[in-house]
């Protein structure tokens, strides 16, 4: 696997080459784009188990986001919790599926057949 990235900075190889065991491949698991589930009387789901996706930094952020709308909704609606949880649902789902997008594009940067130039130039076209 170094031979992979030789000539890259020493600093960077030695995280393949210094590590104790040799890498782990990992899947990545993602929910389907456009994921909904219909609504359960008292329940709902927030973070990644509302929207498994791809890394692609914005992972916390979506999860910390739905627990402060989540939070919100019941508050608004102390005496409703159905109401409280379709009025937190219906703004993550569309919110989800505009990541979904954002992920598919990190993804493909990091993955895909031009990695990891695409990345590069995406991160230095700023």
């Amino acid at each position: 696997m170094a031979a992979e990235f030789e000539g890259w900075a020493p600093e960077l190889t030695a995280l393949i080459t210094d590590a104790e065991t040799g890498p782990v491949p990992r899947m990545i698991y993602a929910l389907p784009d456009g994921h909904r589930w219909d609504r359960v009387p008292g329940v709902t789901l927030v973070g990644d188990a509302a929207h498994l996706m791809a890394p692609n930094g914005e992972g916390a952020n979506l999860a910390m986001f739905d627990g402060a709308e989540l939070a919100r909704a019941i508050v608004a609606h102390p005496d409703d919790l159905g109401a409280a949880l379709a009025e937190y649902e219906e703004p993550m789902f569309v919110r989800s599926a505009a990541e979904a997008v954002d992920t598919h594009v990190i993804l493909d940067l990091c993955l895909g057949e031009r990695a990891p130039y695409g990345l590069i130039e995406f991160l230095t076209a700023a």
